[in-house]
C-alpha cells in the first residue's frame, strides 16, 4: 500500500491511501542528478555524431548542469536534460536529445530502483543500456536520484513542489527544496 499526502490547492495537505496504481504519473523528479553508488558515476549529456548530444555517464559533479534530467516518478516517463530542455528520442535508430518532429520520444520506468528501458533492459552502473534484461537481484544498476525537486502537475497545468517550510513538509509554487534519495534494504 502506499500512503502518502497531496495538494488540494491552498497548501492544505490531505491523506491519499492505495496501491501503486492509485497514483498518477503526474509526479516527476526535477534538476535530478542520477547517480549509481556501485560506479559513482552519474547520468551525462555527451557530444554525439554529427554535433548530437547522447545520454552517457561521468564522475559525479554536483554542480554541473550536463547531469541534471528531468524524470518521472511512477508509471512510464521520459528523460528531459534540464540544461537542453529536451527528452531523450530516437532518431535514424540512435538515441539522443532532440525535439525532432520525426524521433521517437523514448519512456522510461523504475523497476527495484533500476531505470528501465521499454524493452525491460536497465541502464547498468556504468550508464549504458544493459543487452540483457531486468534481473531484481542486480543491485548494481541502482539508480538514485539525488538533488531533486519533487513536483506534481495540479489540475490548473501549473506544478505544486515539495517544499520545507518552517520544519514542515508542504506543497508550494516556489521549488526552494531539493530532495535525495536514501535506500533502506532490498
Amino acid at each position: 500500500a502506499v500512503v502518502s499526502t497531496q495538494s488540494t490547492g491552498d497548501n492544505q495537505m490531505e491523506l491519499v491511501v492505495g496501491g501503486s496504481k492509485d497514483i498518477d504519473n503526474s509526479w516527476t523528479l526535477n534538476n535530478c542528478n542520477i547517480y549509481n553508488d556501485v560506479s559513482g558515476k552519474s547520468f551525462e549529456l555527451l557530444p554525439g555524431k554529427k554535433g548530437s548530444t547522447i545520454l552517457g555517464g561521468g564522475k559525479y559533479n554536483p554542480t554541473s548542469s550536463s547531469q541534471r534530467f528531468n524524470i518521472g516518478l511512477s508509471g512510464k516517463w521520459t528523460i528531459v536534460s534540464s540544461r537542453l530542455q529536451v527528452p531523450l528520442a530516437e532518431r535514424k535508430k540512435v538515441l539522443i536529445f532532440t525535439d525532432h518532429s520525426k524521433a521517437s520520444i523514448k519512456k522510461f520506468r523504475w523497476n527495484a530502483r533500476q531505470i528501465i528501458n521499454s524493452k525491460g533492459h536497465p541502464y547498468t552502473a556504468d550508464m549504458s543500456v544493459s543487452k540483457s534484461g531486468f534481473k531484481f537481484e542486480d543491485r548494481n544498476n541502482a539508480m538514485r536520484p539525488r538533488n531533486c525537486g519533487v513536483s506534481k502537475l495540479n489540475p490548473t497545468g501549473m506544478a505544486d513542489h515539495l517544499v520545507m517550510e518552517n520544519g514542515r513538509i508542504v506543497m508550494s509554487s516556489n521549488m526552494d527544496s531539493s530532495w535525495t534519495f536514501e535506500y533502506g534494504d532490498l
